[in-house]
Order: structure tokens, then sequence, then C-alpha cells
């Protein structure tokens, strides 16, 4: 929040130039950070020891109305060369990517902006900032050679957004498998999402059939517990597959919490396909997202054969057996609703 000497700075006679600063949170691969070139000034602009390049923008519609309506404001950015129009395909249009708009004045900027290192102004003062803008990327609405053109709208307005955001089901995860929170799995690939094993180890109780894609000769070697699914292979386009193989794809929006990497089993010989396209030569290890699915991961019997494994979440990182019986199912569902008679 701004401090009170700052607000009086927009009624000297002389005020510093207010500058707005905007970030692009890609989440896990980094944040875009820019300035759109106000007063003339094209060079880097370093604020919070952050630096935000110039990059030619138009930011319009922040502004709250009267009648109660959510303001949706629109960002445009110059495509010269197709420079946005090449990262569009890769970030999925940005869609629900977090906009951060920042209003400071120059004279708090950074030493580093000025000469010798020394702001003549004023000590730089990163809280000295208005309230900070913050929106969503809901649609792109323009895109041409010159400019693309984005709609930003509120946290509450995006779209397929639920408040609150969980919905109570019986007997369904909504959680990501494999991903960091609520599931955490990170042992040795399981079952598809039909629960056909890859070895016959495990639980073995309701919604469990005998059938295997792998006897027991895989059972020690290929798919042995790992600490974690990074410890597995990248897939790669060069090299030859065969049975009981593992490799793991990361996607391009990598995220630990919901978009984990995926692993999976190669279940012919001499396979050089993609497993994403190829799901003749290969198999997604998928939980079903039921009581049964979790228990062929985290159950007592999953364990002591070898399944569960788990990096836990203690202060020492250490990885650890997640059984039933100790903790109970990292289970996401709402089993208690479901209804039943008194007899």
């Amino acid at each position: 929040m701004i401090k009170k000497e700052h607000v009086q700075t927009l009624f000297e006679l002389d005020p510093s130039a207010i500058i707005s600063l905007y970030q692009i949170d890609l989440k896990e691969k980094g944040k875009y950070l820019f300035h759109a070139g106000e007063n003339g000034y094209k060079n880097k602009i370093i604020f919070n020891s952050q630096a935000y390049d110039f990059f030619p923008i138009q930011a319009e519609g922040f502004e709250i109305k009267g009648d109660g309506r959510l303001p949706r404001p629109t960002l445009t950015l110059s495509n010269h060369g197709g420079v946005i129009s090449m990262r569009l395909n890769y970030f999925k249009d940005f869609i629900n990517y977090k906009v951060t708009r920042i209003k400071t004045f120059v004279k708090y900027l950074d030493n580093a902006n000025f000469p010798n290192n020394l702001n003549p102004h004023s000590e730089p003062d990163p809280d000295a900032a208005f309230e900070q803008d913050v929106f969503f990327i809901n649609q792109k609405t323009k895109e041409d050679d010159n400019i693309v053109e984005f709609e930003l709208v509120s946290l509450l307005e995006l779209q397929n957004a639920n408040v609150p955001n969980r919905t109570v089901y019986s007997n369904h995860c909504p959680w990501q498998y494999r991903g960091d929170i609520g599931c955490g799995y990170k042992g040795k690939p399981i079952a598809d999402e039909k629960n056909v094993r890859f070895v016959p180890s495990g639980y073995n109780g309701a919604m469990v059939g005998e059938e295997v894609y792998f006897g027991s000769e895989f059972g020690s070697t290929e798919f042995a517990p790992l600490n974690s699914n990074e410890s597995y292979n990248d897939w790669n386009v060069n090299s030859t597959y065969n049975k009981g193989d593992v490799v793991k794809i990361v996607p391009f929006d990598y995220d630990s919490s919901l978009n984990p990497v995926a692993i999976y089993v190669c279940i012919k010989d001499g396979v050089k396909s993609n497993p994403i396209f190829d799901r003749e030569s290969w198999r997604l290890d998928e939980c079903d997202r039921t009581l049964c699915g979790c228990r062929l991961r985290f159950s007592d019997p999953a364990t002591g054969a070898g399944g569960g494994l788990r990096i836990s979440d203690n202060a020492n990182s250490q990885d650890a057996f997640w059984t039933e019986s100790e903790e109970g199912l990292p289970f996401g569902g709402f089993p208690g609703v479901d209804p039943y008679d008194f007899k």
C-alpha cells in the first residue's frame, strides 16, 4: 500500500512521473517483466531488484465503475515479427495466466537506473507503489501481424472457475495424479486408467482384475520403486524401447502441482514412437481417481510389495512409505457422503 508521503507527491507542483510495470506470471517457467516506455524511456527499468524490459504495449480499462460491474481491462501487445504469436501455442494463448500491473514513481526506482548507480531524487523504495492491479487473461480477442490483444478478468470471472472451487464427490478424487498437492505419489508405475496393472503385485481388492501387462519377471528390475518420478529418463526420439522400459514426458505447461510429468511404460519391443500418440505400444501410468486406484498405490499390501513410495513433507525431505494403516489414504474425495440406510 502506498505511504502517505508518496500520495503527497501527486499534489506537488512538479511531481515525479508515474510509470506502470507489468508482470505475466508463467508459473514455474518464470515471468515476463516489461514496461510500456512511458515518458519516452525505452531502456530497462529496475524496480525492487527486478529488471523490466521495454515492450510496446497498451493497457486500458482498469478503472472500477460505479455500477458494481467488475472491470475487464484489455492488454494489447506489439506482435512485430510474430514475437507474441510464436509464444501463443506454447503457452496456450496465455489463458488463465496472471497479469499484475504495478504503478510507482520514478523517484523511488532502484539506484541501478541512474548514473553512478545513485538515485539523485530520493532513497529507492520498493514499497512506494500503488496497490497492485491483479487480473487473469480470460481470452485472446485479436491477433494479426501487428498486435495481439487479450481480455483480462478478475479471479471471480475466470472461465471454468467455480467458487468454492472444490466439488463434493463420494468416490472420485479431484487431485492431479502424481501432483505435489494432495496425491503426492512418486513411485513406480502401477496401472493404467482401467486399473490393468503392469505387474501382478500389491493391492488385489475390488475393481482390480487379474489382467496384467507383464509377468513377475519385470517386478524387480524396470519397476523397482524409485525416489521420485524425476529419476526416470526422458523419452528420446532417437532411442528404441522394449517391453518394460519406463520413460517420462514433461508437459509444456509443467507445474509440479497441476501438470506434473507423465510416466509411460512400453509394452512392445523395438518401439521408437512417441508415447503420447502411440497408445498401442505405450501405456500411461494413470490413476482411475477412485479408492481402488488410491489403494493400488498407498494401501498396506501395495506398500508391502514395494509400491506407494511417496516423498514425505517433513523438513528433512526424506523418502518414506505412506501406509494406509498408519496415515490413512491421501484421497481427495468424500466417501462419507454416500447415502446409506439404517437397518
